[in-house]
């Protein structure tokens, strides 16, 4: 039975919810204080990994499902490609393998030592989806709207206040949800990054203790970048752009001398467990708190939102 239904929140989990809801004949309102291009959303890297939610082995599921779906759908026009990424280690700075366990079976190699790049000490290498949001986010729009689901520019502070109004009200408001829920463990964590001009590494670069990332985009090489807990503030500062380069250059000297074409901050909706549940005695599902892993994590929780959905 078709339900009449809410998604707060046009980032990449609520876009990725209502798509899947609208493709099970689903009527969708999608209410957001900002759409794309000026959410954070827009303002990931957005390739596909298991970043700081190694935790929550639910994620397991979500980020294969994801994987698989990404994979499914690349072409020029959803602007999805499977993409080289080498995620390199630096000896006794406390990253661990885990990570290993979200990774679509015997995807991973590691690379001989000889390989790793510049000053690290081991290497592994693998493909993953690399999702260019600028592309990305409008296709959902575009698929959005030929179902016809309908798009409203609003802040939701009180959830309460629109639930009588639809059959389920999914609540994927991200850092929105501190105030929108009372949640205060969910905390931003800011990730500050450069641009520059495109064509320059042609694969991911990752360091996830650093944190350093290249990625290679068709518009910009995103080289990143900084995971500062706590801070509101959404901007860039200079000394921290300048550091950002100086690591990226060290490792790729190819990197020297590209022009810089801009930055930007985002802040991450970090909690230290993912929520997804329908919240007891309400029509109400929430799904957020995604951290740095929002792309990677996004359909599989979609599918689990769908299946809430199902049984309301």
């Amino acid at each position: 039975m078709s339900k009449k239904i809410a998604v707060i929140g046009a980032g990449i989990s609520g876009m990725s919810c209502a798509l899947l809801l609208a493709e099970k004949g689903h009527q969708l309102h999608i209410i957001s204080k900002g759409f794309s291009p000026n959410i954070t959303s827009n303002r990931a890297a957005a390739f596909w990994f298991p970043y700081h939610i190694r935790n929550d082995k639910r994620g397991i599921d979500w980020c294969i499902k994801s994987f698989e779906y990404y994979k499914a759908r690349c072409s020029d026009e959803t602007g999805i490609s499977m993409k080289k990424l080498v995620k390199a280690i630096k000896n006794n700075t406390g990253d661990e393998d885990t990570w290993l366990d979200f990774m679509p079976e015997n995807s991973v190699k590691l690379l001989k030592n000889e390989q790793a790049p510049k000053g690290y000490d081991i290497a592994y290498e693998t493909h993953v989806p690399l999702i260019e949001t600028q592309i990305f986010l409008p296709w959902i729009r575009k698929q959005l709207e030929e179902k016809h689901a309908t798009f409203k520019q609003e802040e939701i502070t009180d959830i309460e206040a629109i639930n009588k109004e639809y059959d389920v009200v999914i609540n994927c408001s991200a850092l929105g949800s501190r105030s929108l829920c009372n949640d205060t463990s969910l905390i931003p964590v800011r990730g500050q990054v450069v641009l520059l001009e495109p064509g320059y590494p042609d694969h991911i670069f990752l360091d996830n203790q650093t944190p350093a990332y290249i990625v290679p985009r068709k518009d910009a090489t995103i080289v990143g970048g900084t995971y500062e807990e706590n801070v509101f503030e959404e901007r860039t500062e200079e000394e921290s752009l300048k550091d950002i380069l100086a690591k990226a250059c060290s490792v790729f000297e190819g990197l020297e001398g590209r022009k810089v074409i801009g930055n930007w901050a985002g802040l991450r909706p970090f909690r230290p467990q993912v929520r997804l549940e329908k919240e007891e005695g309400t029509n109400i599902v929430h799904d957020y708190g995604h951290g740095g892993s929002g792309y990677t994590l996004a359909f599989g929780c979609a599918e689990e939102v769908v299946k809430l959905v199902e049984e309301i």
